[in-house]
């Protein structure tokens, strides 16, 4: 009887209205909220970038706090946050949001983030630096960033010798024939040399064998390692004459460049250099062997990690990245508290270029007051993104 009286009690009027807001007046107040957020959402969105579109950045600004109000973990809200902030005050400004944003998040926004390397790039570009713009402009181009791209492309032969280098450095022809035709007058023709062998072009290769029979030795050296890098077959036997040379730098260039060609003329002396005194010269002969599998180039660099010269650890620390990535970090990380300060700066450098693969690595990074572990930072967190 008890339990008729509670089916009875479930029909009631009085409960059957009750029961029915349970059942569909409370989802349907549930589901009204939610629309109300993404209208609030998508209003806030649309104002805001219709703000920046128009270079009213207070207004850009208070539309992306409504939207991230409206949706705290939106990561359009964030976008609109971010580049709001890098209009206002550059990469940093926006990089300052993201991580407030972020918080104890554990996994970040790589649309967002890319944005702010971006920013920080643009910006390195306009540094008075060595370094810090061509490392830029190269990361640029690299990612194939379409405003950057088109910029030197229009530029055309009215470019300027870092955006020239650039070009060539990713197989321009008209850049390669423009920097083999001023290479003579060229005040950097080391650095230029180094562009023709990281251009992959066969442009340049006739040029190079021609600076085979430079006075100066270390142009020379600098000529037989880029066609070495040029995979430049018929350059053996002009190479192979430099192996009797008096300068040892010159010899250990040639050694160097005709190991890469799959000659091993130069392999006994590169071996001997493995067994130096000096740990720059074991250094560089594990370089030059590091090019073919196997071999014991790894165990000297490993030893030359706890080296006493500094450079040598940080050459070494760079040389075992790739296969010994918790060695190399380790060393780097100690090398960031050296007295040195371009020590310290090249290690934050290897870190960001060879090392870091987490975010939150390179978002510190980023903040280096170095221009060129920044200018690094950027360029992997593009690279890691693509």
């Amino acid at each position: 009887m008890a339990r008729t009286s509670v089916v009875i009690d479930w029909w009631r009027p009085g409960i059957t209205a009750a029961v029915l807001c349970l059942l569909f007046v409370v989802p349907v107040a549930g589901q009204s909220s939610s629309a109300a957020r993404s209208g609030a959402l998508t209003g806030a969105l649309a104002r805001g970038w219709a703000a920046l579109a128009k270079g009213d950045l207070a207004q850009a600004s208070a539309a992306a706090q409504e939207a991230v109000a409206a949706s705290p973990r939106s990561a359009a809200a964030l976008a609109l946050s971010v580049e709001a902030e890098i209009v206002r005050g550059g990469g940093t400004a926006g990089l300052d949001v993201y991580e407030r944003w972020m918080g104890p998040k554990r996994v970040d926004e790589a649309y967002v983030l890319r944005r702010i390397a971006t920013a920080y790039l643009d910006a390195a570009r306009q540094r008075n630096t060595v370094t810090a713009p061509i490392d830029a402009l190269q990361a640029l181009v690299d990612d194939g960033d379409p405003a950057t791209v088109a910029s030197l492309a229009e530029a055309g032969p009215k470019a300027g010798i870092v955006e020239t280098r650039v070009m060539a450095s990713h197989g321009d022809a008209s850049a390669v024939r423009k920097l083999i035709a001023g290479l003579q007058t060229d005040p950097d023709r080391l650095r230029t040399i180094k562009v023709l062998a990281d251009s992959g072009s066969q442009l340049a290769i006739p040029t190079l064998l021609a600076m085979l029979s430079s006075t100066r030795d270390e142009e020379r050296g600098a000529a037989a390692d880029a066609l070495g890098r040029l995979g430049a077959q018929d350059a053996v036997s002009r190479i192979k004459p430099l192996l009797a040379e008096s300068n040892f730098g010159l010899r250990a260039s040639a050694a160097a460049a005709l190991y890469r060609l799959g000659d091993n003329s130069g392999a006994a002396f590169l071996e001997q250099m493995m067994t130096s005194e000096f740990g720059a010269l074991r250094l560089d002969a594990a370089e030059a062997l590091s090019v073919r599998p196997g071999g014991g180039w790894q165990d000297v660099a490993r030893v030359l990690t706890s080296d006493p010269d500094e450079a040598v650890r940080l050459g070494a620390a760079r040389l075992l990245a790739p296969y010994d990535r918790e060695l190399a970090e380790r060393v780097l990380e100690q090398l960031q508290q050296s007295g040195n300060l371009a020590i310290r700066e090249e290690a934050g450098r290897a870190i960001a270029e060879h090392v870091a693969n987490d975010f939150a690595t390179l978002r510190r990074l980023l903040r280096s007051p170095d221009a060129g572990t920044s200018v690094r930072a950027a360029a992997r967190i593009l690279e890691l993104t693509r």
